[in-house]
């Protein structure tokens, strides 16, 4: 007998019990399925977010304080102000650094409120750090100069999303009881929280949210740095580390603030990414492994049903090796039509996944990546486990004597 008659003779038993064949694959489609979509979609957003990361550019340092989030219970976390920047400023390799305030409030446009975050950046000669750092673009209007004042620029979800009515170049928005006009709107940068954000000057921003009677604050909620043409990034940080654990007085390890380069922030992100998808592919591992067991139970019922059969395959002249393989390319068969259907339905569950968020979330984050080695991969890995979980009945039907199968009724 020749490979083609062994995989004739395999698709031949699979299509006579067609019900079973279905039933028995279930465990690996839904394997299958959960692999594709969950690396496709993972993958596509790891590729999002690292292009994201690529914005802020190989020369910038970013200086998060732990205020910016939320200090650890019962910690005491001294905030970033202007005497940081200025102190960033005057590091060795650095060529300028800006902060920048974050401030959230309800925001009125037409007796509509919603929340919504104020960002407020500096509008001298630092603004196209600024720029380059958040990757915003104009699309309608102009951006802020540094004589504007009640003037702002919002993101492309705030233009047209946020509220009932688009907000366009001279709209008015409310909010700390004041009227702003809007001077632009700017182009999505693909997720929702940049594209909600509503553009001031620094110093508007702290005089709008000082509270009555008070100054305006020097606080910032981060601070960005650009790195000197020459210098290494990696470097420059740890001399920005120094240079604020000086200003701060504070020993290395009690830092309520943290410094990181645009590579360092993108490698954080992908090692927990990594063990996230992982622990995900770990779980529908598991439904492979299931799929793997209804395998094995059905090609030992086949063995069984088929038993006489053998023993006339035996009797005119067929191998053990024939017989054995036979049952291993059926059962191959088996994973590889799991597969075939897994990969479809994986692939239509991530390409899903990317609609929803572009059309109902507004994100362009969440994509589905599908290179030809995740299709490949999937389809190779559900045939080897089909194969795999065939060989101890495979095993069992070559061993069986002629005789006593010709007898078995």
């Amino acid at each position: 007998m020749m490979w083609g008659e062994y995989f004739g003779l395999a698709v031949t038993s699979l299509t006579h019990r067609r019900t079973r064949t279905l039933l028995t694959v279930i465990g690996i489609v839904i394997g299958i399925t959960a692999v594709v979509a969950l690396l496709s979609v993972g993958q596509g957003l790891q590729d999002g977010i690292n292009e994201q990361f690529a914005t802020l550019g190989v020369d910038k340092v970013t200086i998060f304080s732990s205020t910016a989030f939320s200090a650890a219970a019962g910690a005491s976390a001294t905030p970033l102000t202007d005497r940081d920047v200025r102190a960033i400023e005057n590091t060795r390799g650095v060529a300028e650094a800006a902060g920048v305030v974050l401030k959230a409030t309800i925001v009125k446009f037409r007796d509509e409120p919603k929340q919504l975050s104020i960002y407020g950046y500096p509008l001298d000669s630092r603004r196209r750090l600024m720029e380059e750092s958040s990757g915003y673009e104009i699309d309608a209007g102009r951006k802020l100069g540094p004589n504007d004042h009640g003037k702002v620029v919002v993101g492309s979800y705030v233009a047209d999303g946020v509220f009932k009515r688009k907000v366009g170049v001279g709209s008015a928005l409310e909010f700390q009881g004041q009227r702003f006009t809007v001077v632009g709107t700017l182009k999505s940068v693909g997720n929702r929280q940049d594209d909600s954000a509503i553009l001031m000057g620094l110093d508007e921003v702290r005089e709008v949210f000082a509270e009555d009677g008070a100054p305006p604050g020097d606080v910032v909620y981060s601070i960005i740095a650009r790195v000197a043409p020459g210098e290494v990034p990696a470097t420059v940080a740890t001399r920005i580390e120094d240079r604020l654990r000086k200003s701060h007085n504070i020993k290395k390890g009690e830092e309520t603030f943290s410094v990181m380069t645009s590579e360092q922030l993108m490698q954080s992100f992908n090692a927990i990414f990594g063990i996230v998808q992982a622990v995900i592919i770990g779980i529908a591992a598991i439904s492979l492994l299931v799929g793997g067991i209804g395998i094995m139970n059905t090609m030992y019922t086949a063995v069984i049903e088929r038993t006489k059969e053998i023993g006339i395959m035996k009797a005119v002249g067929a191998r053990n090796s024939a017989i054995m393989a036979i049952f291993v390319i059926e059962s191959g068969l088996l994973g590889a039509v799991g597969g075939v259907i897994g990969v479809i339905l994986g692939a239509g569950a991530a390409k899903l996944v990317e609609f929803v968020a572009t059309n109902a979330l507004g994100s362009n984050l969440l994509r589905a990546a599908l290179p030809w080695e995740l299709l490949v991969g999937a389809l190779l890995f559900s045939f080897t486990i089909g194969a795999c979980s065939g060989l101890f009945p495979a095993r069992q039907a070559a061993r069986l004597k002629p005789v006593d199968a010709l007898r078995y009724e």
